[in-house]
């Protein structure tokens, strides 16, 4: 496949009337049909180049992205088996990220596994019976997100541990590959400005609610992904750095790859974690 692919990412438009009296918002359940799911537009933004992350030469700590081997690769059909998943994959998610960050304490605390639907995106979304890619630029926290899930997490040691230098990371990769159906995309953070490109969003389910951000287009952000990208392989990108804040959070989706897709609909797991520096406030 092409080291450099143009294509359409999907990017959160913020010139709604609704948003001059109210927060933005993504209902994700049934609603009564005068109360709109969403309260701003996200568009289609055609020709933007795609760069191959395996010769881009990023490095973590200043673009917020990465990609490792992992030592071994988990069968793609024990991932139906949470069991396994726990105890098998993510310790070993956890040992890679020790040896690409240099760190010892990981806490992983979520993980999701995505299985595209044959028809995605064209199917309604309440019919999903998986979690689906998603299509729209994001970053998965906010800051105020943040100090919730450290004291959600933490508990006790909350105060403690948000005075450190610590990161949230994912970690991403296919269940099969070559994959050639819906890869992600990562935009270097270097290129992304808080000030001007985030719009905070709450994204509501019938019992959670959590803030997010959705990015806005902006002509400076320079994309990459993974040709062809192997099971064996993880991409590893930046939610969140306490130092920096969303300065080292790196922007991500999916995205179609037009004629070049091929193979069977893709079905990936991705892992949450924080990540802690030792001896660093």
């Amino acid at each position: 496949m092409a080291k450099q692919i143009v294509s359409t990412i999907r990017y959160a438009v913020a010139d709604s009337e609704a948003l001059a009296e109210e927060k933005a918002y993504i209902l994700n359940y049934d609603t009564p049909g005068h109360i709109p799911k969403s309260n701003f537009v996200i568009d289609l933004f055609p020709g933007i180049p795609i760069h191959d992350l395996r010769t881009a030469n990023l490095g973590f700590q200043e673009n917020g992205l990465a990609i490792a081997s992992l030592d071994h690769c988990m069968p793609k059909e024990d991932f139906e088996n949470e069991e396994k998943v726990e105890s098998v994959y993510l310790p070993e998610v956890h040992g890679c990220i020790c040896r690409l960050l240099g760190v010892e304490e990981v806490y992983i605390f979520d993980y999701m596994i995505r299985k595209r639907e044959s028809s995605f995106p064209y199917q309604p979304k309440m019919k999903d019976t998986a979690p689906q890619p998603a299509l729209s630029a994001h970053i998965d926290y906010t800051t105020d997100e943040i100090q919730g899930r450290l004291h959600s997490y933490f508990k006790e040691k909350a105060e403690e541990f948000g005075k450190r230098w610590f990161q949230i990371i994912n970690v991403w990769k296919p269940l099969a590959g070559p994959l050639r159906d819906y890869p992600m995309a990562y935009c270097d953070a270097k290129t992304m400005n808080p000030q001007t490109d985030l719009l905070a969003v709450d994204e509501v389910f019938p019992t959670v609610a959590n803030e997010v951000y959705q990015v806005l287009h902006n002509p400076d952000h320079r994309w990459y992904y993974i040709p062809d990208q192997l099971d064996t392989e993880v991409a590893i990108f930046a939610g969140y750095d306490s130092r920096q804040g969303q300065n080292l959070s790196a922007p991500h989706c999916s995205f179609d790859l037009g004629d070049a897709s091929s193979g069977r609909p893709r079905q990936s797991i991705e892992v949450r974690a924080f990540v802690f520096y030792e001896n660093a406030n």
